[in-house]
C-alpha cells in the first residue's frame, strides 16, 4: 500500500514538473524517483510464492528459488514460511504470508494461534504432493525482470547525474 503511494506522487510530481515545463528537473528527478519506486517494489511488492502441480516457487529480492514437492523436508510457519529443503538448507519466503497477532482470549481460556490462510493451502499441497512427486533438482537463480528494472533504474540515475 505505501509503496503504491510513492510511485503515485513520484508520478504526480514528475507529471507536475513536465506540465510546467521543467524537463531539467524532470531529468534529474526520474532517477532518483525511480530508483526510490523500484527498492519499494523489489522488497514489498516482487517477492511471492507460486504453487505448480509439481514444484513450488519462492522469489524473494533479486533471487528465484524453484523446489520440487519431493525435495521438500517440512513446510513451518515462523515469522514467514520457511521451506526445509533436503539436504538442510532453509528457505524465507519473503512474499508469505507473517503470523498474525493472537486473538484475545476470555479468562481462563488458552489463546489461539490462526494459521494464514495461505499456509494452510501451501502446507495441504505439500503433504498431497510430497509423495507422487519425483526428488528433483533446487534451482537457484537471479529474478530477471527485478534485476533488468534495476539496470534501467541504474541508467536512469546516471542520466540525472550528467544532466
Amino acid at each position: 500500500m505505501a509503496s503504491g503511494l510513492v510511485a503515485v506522487l513520484a508520478l504526480f510530481l514528475l507529471g507536475d514538473a513536465a506540465v510546467r515545463g521543467s524537463w531539467d528537473v524532470v531529468l534529474r528527478s526520474v532517477g532518483p524517483l525511480g530508483a526510490l519506486v523500484w527498492v519499494l517494489w523489489v522488497l514489498t511488492f516482487r517477492p511471492h510464492i507460486r504453487i505448480d502441480a509439481d514444484t513450488v516457487t519462492v522469489v524473494n529480492p533479486l533471487r528465484r528459488t524453484e523446489v520440487p514437492w519431493g525435495a521438500v523436508e517440512d513446510v513451518r510457519m515462523r515469522f514467514q514460511i520457511v521451506l526445509d529443503v533436503v539436504g538442510g538448507r532453509r528457505l524465507t519466503c519473503w512474499g508469505g504470508p507473517s503470523l498474525p497477532r493472537p486473538k484475545p482470549a476470555r479468562r481462563g481460556e488458552p489463546r489461539v494461534l490462526r494459521q494464514p490462510d495461505e499456509f494452510v493451502v501451501l502446507r495441504d499441497r505439500w503433504s498431497e504432493r510430497r509423495e507422487g512427486s519425483p526428488d528433483g533438482p533446487v534451482t537457484r537463480g537471479w529474478d530477471v525482470p527485478a534485476l533488468a528494472s534495476g539496470v534501467v533504474v541504474v541508467v536512469l540515475c546516471v542520466v540525472a547525474v550528467i544532466v
